[in-house]
């Protein structure tokens, strides 16, 4: 290879990450030689959530497929899950002996090396950028995919780039009007055999509104699908949403008779530590006693949630606290935060009432790591109403020297 160090980039974070530091990351290629004795990665900075950059060297490495593992530690002394990634060594000539003096493409089965359609060029180089057309008018509608690859001065030809496409024959706009439209939910019927879509007229272009019956599904996710037909019979693309089903309780058979509390780790629903309601009701204000006997020093969340009497559970209420203890062992707990509820629509409250005057950071990402919230507040309490898609998000909150990552369900 011309280069033998290859760039990475990583990121590490906790779910919960009260009292972790992340303070160790290291890798390995192929073959793991125990934890704590593969390559380490720098860390400039202990924190709870790292970007790291590195280098790795990959010049002894033979060509063909690897396998890099990388996994981090925290200062408690565990180690994170494993985090692989699969790459390639190709070991090329000298680019000063390589000129490219043919290109070809094929589309769907390959005929040969040297027996494709060619690309024109028009001078050999070392870098080419050629434009050229594809004749589709003898493929089938469907997907197809279109592979082109390179040849130079020594013989060699080059790794092949793979395009999938789509061709799609239309008729005359004057001829082809929408006239139908359907839905189904999870499971289609066929072809016209869905729930229609009312259509006043057939027009080119329709906006439609319509009213989707939900009274028969059950609680929980489910997809919805919708097409079109043109007067000449032909349908179009299907457009597929996911959406949530959540069943209220009418207020005369919601009594609550109980909840249940569990502190950081969820132990799953009817396995956290139980407290009854003397007086079941569909409203229910009662003080109770969280056992924290077995909590060590430092930030912790406690979560809460209700159970009926038909069986059914309440969304999850969230406390965020700090809990001090004493030299002669007295315990002093301190409440920082509350969020609730969680699932929910995109509505839901933050409490940081307990505190008051401090300067407060929030911002919640989508799996992809992209930003779509972020405030500054100071010791306040808030409705948040965010048109979010349904899925999950990490929300981050800093409070001075806390820091604290939630994750957040949309359910729409």
């Amino acid at each position: 290879m011309k280069n033998t160090a290859v760039s990475f980039a990583l990121v590490f974070f906790a779910m919960l990450c009260f009292g972790q530091q992340i303070n160790r990351a290291e890798y390995f290629i192929d073959t793991d030689p125990g934890y704590g004795l593969a390559t380490e990665i720098p860390i400039n900075s202990p924190g709870n959530n790292l970007i790291l950059s590195f280098d790795v060297d990959v010049s002894a490495l033979s060509q063909g497929f690897h396998m890099m593992v990388l996994r981090a530690r925290d200062d408690l002394g565990r180690w994170s899950n494993t985090c692989q990634h699969v790459f390639y060594v190709f070991f090329t000539g000298s680019i000063t002996e390589t000129i490219i003096n043919k290109a070809e493409y094929f589309i769907d089965t390959d005929p040969g090396y040297g027996f494709a359609t060619d690309i024109p060029i028009s001078t050999p180089d070392n870098n080419l950028i050629l434009s050229f057309d594809v004749d589709v008018s003898e493929l089938s509608q469907g997907f197809h995919m279109m592979v082109i690859r390179a040849h130079d001065d020594l013989g060699r030809w080059s790794n092949t780039h793979q395009h999938v496409f789509y061709v799609f024959f239309t008729g005359s706009t004057t001829e082809a009007r929408v006239d139908k439209a359907e839905y189904f939910i999870n499971t289609d019927p066929g072809y016209g055999f869905a729930t229609e879509i009312p259509i006043a007229a057939p027009e080119y272009h329709h906006t439609l509104n319509f009213e989707v019956d939900v009274s028969e599904l059950n609680q929980g996710f489910h997809m919805i699908v919708l097409r079109a037909r043109d007067d000449l019979g032909r349908w179009g693309n299907t457009r597929q949403q996911v959406f949530y089903v959540f069943k209220s309780i009418s207020p005369e058979v919601s009594d609550i008779s109980g909840i249940e509390y569990f502190v950081d780790n969820d132990p799953g629903f009817g396995n956290g530590s139980w407290v009854n309601i003397e007086t079941p009701g569909n409203n229910a204000v009662f003080d109770f006693f969280a056992n924290m006997d077995d909590l060590s020093e430092g930030d912790h969340v406690l979560y809460l949630r209700a159970k009926d009497a038909l069986g059914r559970w309440s969304h999850t209420y969230m406390h965020a606290f700090s809990l001090i203890i004493s030299d002669v062992g007295n315990k002093e707990i301190t409440s920082w935060l509350k969020i609730y509820p969680n699932p929910n629509q995109g509505n839901f409250t933050i409490d940081f009432s307990d505190l008051a005057g401090e300067v407060i950071k929030l911002k919640i990402v989508d799996l992809n790591g992209r930003t779509v919230y972020s405030n500054e507040l100071h010791g306040e309490t808030m409705l948040l109403s965010l048109d979010l898609q349904t899925g999950i998000y990490l929300l981050t909150v800093e409070a001075g020297n806390k820091t604290f990552i939630q994750k957040l369900v949309i359910n729409k």
